[in-house]
């Protein structure tokens, strides 16, 4: 602070003390003291106590006051004199006021801790000054950037609330002792050694890094609703939960959570609520009248473990929250790829007063654990656009009201890499520079047009497009009226260009396409576009294709006196389907449907003869019986069992005593008497 101002304010109190000790001359002494308690109570706060307060721990930290700056010197180096450490029991900047830490070109990195149990107020600017250092800012309790905080730093800046910084194998901590001559390395990891939720960082200003640095924000729960800005460099954002250790490994800044070995240390950070209290620097977001953290005007609550990001601008940046990702009128923009990932929830939205935009010049990846709530319609530009792939993750639903655009592949993926379910309520629109694969989808009118070919599950239209301002997109007036006036399910692939956007990044190569399918097709399940009460009419279904057409069932029915849909299928290639329902079930009022397929090769109609086309249909190829299954190889009959063979019997031996028969003696029969006793053996005569 300025000694200056402590000198008036000082001589002006001891002025009034004068004249109050001398109006009270002869009083008691107790009234004296009386007096000078409630004069020194009013004095401002800046003049009781300095912003920043180097640690008496050995450290060796010293602060030196230049009027609105503070020179920080000293300290302690690691063993290759890369690292230099300060310790401050209390750290933070009114507006105009800076903190200058002083480095030399052979320090990398410096890192500050401050272990006074207050959170770090910043209000004005922080510099480093004699060299190319990285900054490090670590402070439990938490840590708010003020509307006018700034940054002056040659290299990268972290903010933290962690309870260590990993460097090699040792630990940066913030209470307690430290070797720091063993502290040798680049730091990688934050130790988060609490049992609760750990302190918060709020940003409502204008934080800004030099040309390829990086800046990162790592805490229990962050808001930022001013600007994070790190041209041609990786802005991070990060919360995470107590007694869990984040690494960030090098190159890419890929995040990895843990959990903690280390014990917890005696430190009770302070609640968001808390944190925004006290500070009264936060706009954007409101404490209510429970209590509780909103973002301002909205509803939606900032629960520990959140991440609320406004404006992001750089080359990558990931946003990883350990539960909700709340982006609201936010504009996130990056040359490179954009990750947007909660453990819970990824919500975003727009309001009539400001628009949502998030922009990839490379991929665009949006994963939300539990769900994906996405409802960005008030304004005419697209919001959700990459320059490469487009993906939407999630485990549980993903609401997409909102259009699309993607310079490679769109796909809509649970969490095993296999389609998702995808549904939207009013308006969605998607456009990609290549394939678009997607699971189930239920919600209103839906229109797809990609390069190349589309990959869908069961569709079921539900109701028309809310207007929003649909009619200021790159649409066609047909499309526009029938998107916002039916049920309406339009599909194009294999188009030669879909509107072009412009994009942060200066060019890239739309992907090979990793479908089976061939260039150009469309293959989903049922479409089911029938109206479901009163007498309202079912939707129209098109898809058309340069390459071939796979679908299921399709349904177009009309409900009490409403007319049934068309359905139009064109293929350059072939056409398979598997049942065309378009009916009108009151014909005195409702009309059926017209039915329209034409194919550059063949139609294959379903193997039911049951299953006609309706009247009005329109047949451009000859239609081909389905395919007949093969028959079945016939099973091999078994060989013939070998007759068996008679086992030789052995001859006989010969007897060694042979009987001989007398040639006078006759052979007898045993089974026959030698004499007859009914006949005489000499004949009487």
């Amino acid at each position: 602070m300025n000694p200056r101002k402590i000198t008036i304010v000082f001589k002006i109190c001891w002025l009034l003390v004068a004249k109050l000790l001398a109006t009270t001359k002869g009083k008691s002494q107790a009234n004296t003291y009386l007096v000078l308690t409630l004069l020194f109570s009013f004095l401002p706060t800046w003049v009781m106590a300095e912003p920043i307060v180097p640690a008496r721990d050995g450290t060796n930290t010293e602060v030196r006051s230049r009027g609105d700056r503070f020179d920080i010197t000293g300290g302690q180096t690691s063993r290759d004199g890369a690292n230099l450490f300060h310790s401050f029991t209390q750290f933070g900047l009114d507006r105009n006021q800076t903190a200058n830490f002083i480095s030399n070109p052979a320090i990398r990195n410096i890192l500050s801790r401050i272990n006074g149990g207050d959170p770090s107020i910043i209000n004005g600017l922080i510099q480093v000054t004699g060299g190319n250092s990285n900054l490090f800012l670590m402070n439990p309790a938490g840590i708010v950037f003020g509307a006018n905080a700034r940054l002056d730093v040659p290299g990268s800046f972290t903010a933290t609330t962690a309870t260590g910084i990993g460097i090699g194998d040792e630990w940066f901590k913030a209470i307690g002792t430290n070797n720091y001559a063993s502290l040798v390395g680049t730091p990688s990891g934050f130790d988060f050694a609490t049992s609760q939720t750990p302190g918060a960082i709020v940003n409502t200003g204008s934080l800004r890094v030099a040309e390829g640095q990086n800046l990162t924000l790592l805490g229990g729960t962050v808001v930022s609703t001013g600007s994070l800005q790190a041209p041609g460099g990786q802005i991070t954002i990060a919360t995470v939960p107590g007694e869990s250790t984040l690494r960030i490994t090098q190159p890419g800044h890929i995040l990895s959570l843990e959990v903690s070995p280390s014990p917890s240390v005696p430190l009770t950070p302070l609640s968001l609520p808390q944190l925004l209290t006290g500070s009264s620097q936060m706009t954007g977001v409101e404490v209510n009248r429970a209590g509780q953290v909103e973002v301002s005007g909205t509803g939606i609550p900032v629960q520990n473990g959140d991440i609320v990001a406004k404006n992001v601008t750089s080359q990558t940046a990931t946003l990883s929250a350990q539960n909700n990702l709340t982006l609201v009128e936010s504009q996130l923009q990056t040359t490179g790829n954009l990750n947007l990932l909660a453990h819970n929830t990824v919500i975003a939205r727009d309001s009539v007063a400001n628009p949502f935009s998030a922009k990839a010049g490379g991929n665009l990846y949006i994963q939300g654990d539990e769900s994906i709530d996405i409802l960005a319609l008030n304004h005419p530009e697209t919001p959700f656009q990459s320059g490469r792939n487009l993906s939407l993750v999630s485990d549980g639903n993903i609401s997409g009201d909102a259009h699309f655009f993607s310079g490679g592949s769109f796909s809509i993926l649970n969490l095993s890499g296999e389609p998702g379910t995808f549904i939207s309520l009013y308006d969605p629109i998607i456009r990609a520079d290549g394939d678009v694969v997607f699971g189930d989808y239920t919600g209103v009118a839906l229109m797809i047009e990609a390069t190349g070919s589309i990959q869908g599950g069961d569709i079921t239209i539900t109701g028309p497009e809310s207007v929003f301002n649909l009619e200021n997109l790159l649409i066609a007036p047909d499309d526009f009226i029938t998107l916002t006036t039916s049920r309406a399910l339009i599909l194009r692939a294999g188009l030669s260009s879909v509107e072009p956007v412009n994009f942060p990044s200066d060019q890239f190569q739309t992907p090979a396409s990793p479908l089976s399918l061939a260039s150009g097709s469309i293959k989903v399940g049922s479409i089911n576009t029938s109206a479901d009460r009163g007498n309202q009419s079912g939707g129209p279904v098109e898809l058309t294709a340069q390459g071939n057409i796979i679908v299921g069932m399709i349904t177009t029915d009309g409900k009490g006196q409403g007319d049934a849909g068309n359905v139009t299928l064109t293929a350059q290639g072939s056409i398979t389907y598997g049942y065309i329902s378009a009916k009108a079930p009151n014909q005195n009022f409702g009309q059926d449907g017209m039915i329209t397929v034409t194919a550059g090769t063949e139609i294959r109609r379903p193997s039911d003869p049951d299953v006609p086309f309706l009247p009005g249909d329109t047949i451009g190829t000859p239609i081909l019986p389905p395919e007949p299954e093969p028959e079945p190889e016939p099973e091999p009959e078994p060989e013939p069992e070998p007759e068996p063979t008679p086992t030789p019997q052995p001859e006989p031996e010969p007897n060694p005593n042979p009987v001989i028969d007398d040639p006078g003696t006759p052979t007898v029969d045993p089974g026959t008497p030698a004499v007859d006793p009914g006949t005489p053996t000499v004949d009487p005569g």
